[in-house]
């Protein structure tokens, strides 16, 4: 067997093992799909009549790709704390011991949190459909749309990854889902940033989850993109590479 055939069968077994663990765990359940559903649902039958002012379409067309980002933090940021918790536990030093990779050990963890994400992702939009979401995507729209929501989720994922092989457990790992609430919330995920004051406006245009979201929304209502594709690819290229090369350092820092 080839090293790169070696690698993945070895990423196949990690990614499994992970999935067995989110299965058994209820309270994955509740952070990554019951609470970006009833975020959604509270935004849109409590406050979407006040918001429906102060945007040009449905506020429920304006909200869901909010709540997809949210959606897809959120599952990432269990990543953090499942990696925080298998170092704190002992079992990264066990992994250690049998002749497999290193990287097979991370990527089980990316490979689990793109799969959770990625039915979770599809339960946010079905819910969307039936409270009145009404897309009018082309196909390549949707291919577009898809590829983007991939790439966010890889990026998420690794600064997860890093940010859980930072922290010293699990408990401060989980603190990363504040910062992606904030990130979402402070953008035009929920809100037109025309909305808000001056100082929070600047920061919410000029943050990677703006141009995230408004990239999502507009090839799912079908509206011109400007520039915000561009800078999405900017920004998740630059934040994915980045992730990606911190956590391999604080991972062999970790392991030796």
């Amino acid at each position: 067997m080839t090293t790169f055939a070696k690698s993945m069968s070895e990423t196949k077994t990690m990614t499994k093992r992970n999935l067995w663990k989110s299965l058994s765990n209820p309270d994955r359940l509740i952070e990554n799909v019951i609470a970006p559903i009833m975020t959604m649902l509270v935004f849109v039958f409590v406050l979407g009549g006040a918001m429906s002012q102060s945007t040009d379409i449905r506020y429920v067309n304006y909200i869901v790709p909010g709540a997809l980002v949210l959606c897809i933090g959120q599952c990432s940021s269990a990543t953090a704390a499942g990696i925080s918790a298998d170092i704190q536990k002992g079992i990264i030093d066990r992994f250690r011991s049998m002749p497999i990779s290193s990287t097979s050990v991370l990527n089980g963890h990316v490979f689990e949190s793109t799969i959770r994400t990625f039915f979770s992702v599809i339960l946010i939009f079905i819910v969307a459909l039936l409270v009145g979401f009404q897309p009018n995507a082309s196909l390549s729209a949707w291919l577009a749309t898809l590829g983007i929501l991939l790439l966010f989720t890889f990026t998420i994922t690794w600064i997860s990854v890093a940010y859980g092989l930072l922290m010293k457990g699990p408990e401060g790992a989980s603190s990363l889902t504040m910062f992606v609430m904030l990130f979402t919330y402070l953008s035009s995920g929920f809100i037109p940033t025309t909305t808000l004051p001056s100082f929070l406006r600047v920061f919410a245009e000029n943050q990677p989850m703006t141009p995230i979201v408004e990239t999502i929304r507009r090839l799912m209502l079908a509206q011109p993109l400007d520039n915000h594709l561009f800078l999405t690819i900017i920004w998740c290229s630059f934040l994915l590479i980045g992730a990606f090369i911190m956590a391999m350092k604080l991972y062999r820092r970790k392991v030796k």
